[in-house]
């Protein structure tokens, strides 16, 4: 779908959630490299990183609730504020418990803003369910974009003129996205709520679909995938000696190919199917993690790090494209929001498990595990393309 043909409003809500992120992504880098360089050691790090999802565990659902009832503004400010405030706590305090602090604040509040963010997109108009995956397409470039330049800006900041100072830089982008709200529809949920009856079922009135089963089953192999490497990246990149400039360009590189799969998939959506793009990513996402361990210098490091971020970046646009289809009626934000639920406890999960999983065997196992993973739902995502 061409630039020209796309809704207004999805314009604002891209800009919103690119500024928005720039904080969150900057700022795993940044608290990740702080926590490094005091000697904490990995498992602080895998602390570090899972304490951005564990309010979104607990919560993750309700979340989804909120953007069905009150609509996106309300909730996507929320968020901003949320981030606004974890981001500024090692402003003015650079230290591990105002890392601790602000990874809370600031993971709870990226999945806030953009559960309801992704609740809106998936209520544009459209004539074609590929025109939604495209939509998605055009959203998920901003979340990217953020990707890339957050940790090149955490990372370049800390070199030149420390910790304080990369995240005073990185809070910038959240001001402006809290402004860039006034520009969001100011609606107020879903007109046609479904039956209470339906809302008491919760979580396993939707895990009872077998297609919502299988779309989670592909989202959450994903999750792990790109989680890990949140996490793993920084201490691949330490162990090889890289500084923290170039730990933060391997992270862009990522992003990048996050970036790439995502100005593509706007383009291909309306040839391929959601389920096939699914088990083609999927399959990258495993041959990558299985090369991993064989990664020792920066340049393959930089090169599996662009390659694993277009397989993982290829997920998000067609699972949300698919929840839309799929979910039952006026509980769109709810199914984001268990998706989102499911992210974010693999955000909490994945770093305290392979962090101390990575200290006892080493990164071997892990690698291989999440590669194993990847091809098991790779296979379901082909079974769901010969079957719908």
């Amino acid at each position: 779908m061409r630039p020209s043909r796309l809704p207004k409003p999805l314009f604002p809500l891209i800009a919103i959630m690119l500024f928005g992120h720039v904080a969150v992504s900057g700022g795993r880098v940044a608290s990740s490299v702080f926590v490094l360089q005091s000697g904490a050691g990995e498992s602080a790090v895998g602390l570090l990183i899972g304490l951005y999802s564990v309010v979104s565990v607990l919560l993750g659902l309700q979340f989804g609730r909120w953007s069905d009832r009150f609509g996106p503004r309300r909730v996507v400010r929320g968020g901003l504020l949320s981030i606004l405030v974890g981001i500024l706590l090692p402003v003015c305090w650079p230290a591990l418990p105002s890392m601790l602090a602000g990874a809370v604040f600031c993971g709870t509040g990226v999945t806030v803003a953009s559960v309801a963010i992704q609740h809106a997109v998936g209520g544009l108009p459209i004539e074609t369910t590929q025109q939604r995956v495209a939509l998605f397409g055009w959203l998920t470039l901003g979340h990217s974009t953020s990707s890339v330049l957050g940790p090149f800006i955490a990372g370049a900041m800390i070199d030149a003129a420390g910790f304080r100072a990369a995240f005073a830089v990185l809070c910038m982008g959240t001001l402006l996205a809290l402004l860039l709200t006034r520009r969001v529809a100011d609606t107020h949920g879903d007109e046609a709520m479904p039956p209470q009856s339906q809302h008491a079922q919760g979580w396993r009135g939707l895990l009872a679909d077998p297609w919502l089963r299988t779309i989670y089953l592909l989202t959450s192999a994903n999750a792990v995938a790109w989680d890990a490497f949140t996490f793993l990246g920084p201490v691949l990149g330490h162990r090889a000696a890289l500084s923290a400039t170039a730990i933060g360009t391997m992270m862009s590189c990522f992003a990048l190919g996050t970036f790439a799969v995502r100005a593509v998939i706007p383009w291909v959506a309306h040839r391929l199917g959601e389920w096939r793009m699914l088990a083609a990513a999927l399959a990258l996402i495993a041959c990558v993690w299985a090369l991993l361990p064989f990664a020792r210098a920066g340049a393959p490091l930089f090169l599996l790090a662009f390659l694993l971020g277009s397989g993982v970046g290829c997920g998000q646009p067609n699972v949300l494209s698919l929840l839309h289809r799929f979910a039952p009626a006026g509980r769109v934000g709810e199914a984001i929001g268990l998706r989102s639920l499911f992210g974010n406890l693999s955000g909490v999960g994945v770093p305290w498990l392979f962090g101390a999983t990575a200290a006892i065997a080493g990164l071997w196992p892990v690698c291989w595990l999440i590669a194993g993973a990847a091809a098991v739902a790779s296979m379901r995502a082909r079974r769901g393309a010969q079957l719908g």
